[in-house]
């Protein structure tokens, strides 16, 4: 209740900006995203195991958000602000302990033997993955297996971006650690970085994160290495067709010090029709070395088996179905290499899982 109600007073407190700020070069916007998902295995739990649309077979918010912001120019400062409700920040506040900041940061640019030098500083997102918080994105509503448990999503620290070339950039990034805005979190600081070259059509990225991270409790802790290597790889085929793959290799030690390396592959794929109705297909894959350990849920009913998880996602947005929002249904099936999602019965869990979802996304 306290958090919502900071929410709404930061929101007003933003909006009340609004007349002044466009005269400034501040841009202020927001987003406003709800849906209904139904599971067909009717968990018992009456919670998906989804990372945001958690909730099943009730109308949600997701997200609701108010951001503003101004761009680094000349000699000016720029800042990112995003205040955020809804599943997302409920998710967030159980994962870290944070409040309603999705972003927060200060950006200045300085100017190095000819090329300008962005400095970012505060809590931005993460730039490992293709995937990020944001509703909608790349016409998904639910997150895939590979963003849920394999990549991190938020980083509080240092970032700095560097041209190469024309096309190529160099970005680093310190930062707290590998989801680095936990309160009584590991002191190591985690170090990563981003190379990214972009074209007219296309653009591939390598993503890196190398961190120490706590596994134990603030009064015991336990800080173990974490290693993240990601490529993404984004082209747009034609007008209306464009693909995306994403690819993560994290390699660690858990708290009993075990070594443990997971990996998943993610394929995206957007068409947008003559109706101008856009058509999503995603299909993800990942997969685990060690069974008693790592990342991905152990499954109690076959320990000896190497955890597995595979989900294909059908999305479809209704062109101009409502002036102003997006329409988006979602129909999402999964699998799990052991039984791990709940089912209809208390106790009871399954290999497989299903659902739909209806979502209306209104941008401010």
């Amino acid at each position: 209740m306290r958090t919502r109600l900071q929410f709404v007073l930061a929101a007003l407190g933003v909006a009340s900006l609004a007349p002044s700020a466009f005269a400034q070069g501040v841009t202020v916007g927001g987003q406003l995203e709800a849906n209904y998902t139904y599971n067909f295995n009717k968990p018992s739990t009456r919670n998906n195991t989804y990372l945001f649309n958690t909730t099943d077979g009730q109308f949600t918010v997701n997200l609701g958000e108010i951001s503003v912001s101004r761009a680094a120019v000349d000699d000016k400062a720029g800042f990112v602000l995003r205040l955020i409700t809804g599943r997302v920040q409920e998710a967030f506040h159980a994962l870290y302990g944070t409040d309603n900041i999705l972003e927060a940061y200060g950006s200045t640019k300085r100017s190095m033997a000819g090329k300008d030098m962005t400095l970012d500083f505060g809590q931005f997102l993460s730039h490992v993955g293709y995937e990020t918080p944001d509703v909608g994105a790349g016409n998904f509503l639910s997150k895939s297996f590979q963003y849920q448990y394999l990549q991190p999503f938020v980083n509080a620290g240092l970032r700095g971006t560097v041209p190469l070339s024309e096309k190529t950039s160099l970005t680093g990034v310190v930062a707290n650690r590998l989801d680095g805005v936990k309160a009584g979190a590991s002191r190591d600081l985690a170090v990563g970085f981003q190379v990214k070259r972009t074209s007219d059509a296309s653009s591939i990225s390598l993503n890196t994160m190398f961190s120490r991270e706590n596994m134990g409790t603030a009064a015991a802790p336990r800080n173990r290495q974490t290693n993240v290597a990601n490529i993404v790889y984004t082209n747009k085929l034609s007008e209306s067709t464009a693909i995306a793959l994403d690819a993560t290799m994290r390699s660690g030690k858990d708290a009993a010090n075990r070594t443990y390396n997971a990996t998943g592959f993610t394929g995206y794929l957007t068409k947008t029709l003559s109706n101008e109705n856009v058509l999503g297909l995603r299909a993800e894959y990942l997969t685990q070395n060690n069974a008693t350990s790592g990342i991905l849920p152990g499954y109690l009913t076959a320990p000896a088996r190497k955890p597995t998880m595979n989900s294909i996602t059908a999305s479809y947005e209704l062109g101009g179905a409502f002036p102003g929002a997006r329409t988006l249904l979602e129909f999402r099936a999964d699998r799990a290499g052991g039984a791990f999602f709940p089912g209809e019965r208390a106790g009871t869990v399954k290999q497989d899982q299903t659902s739909v979802t209806f979502s209306q996304i209104f941008k401010i």
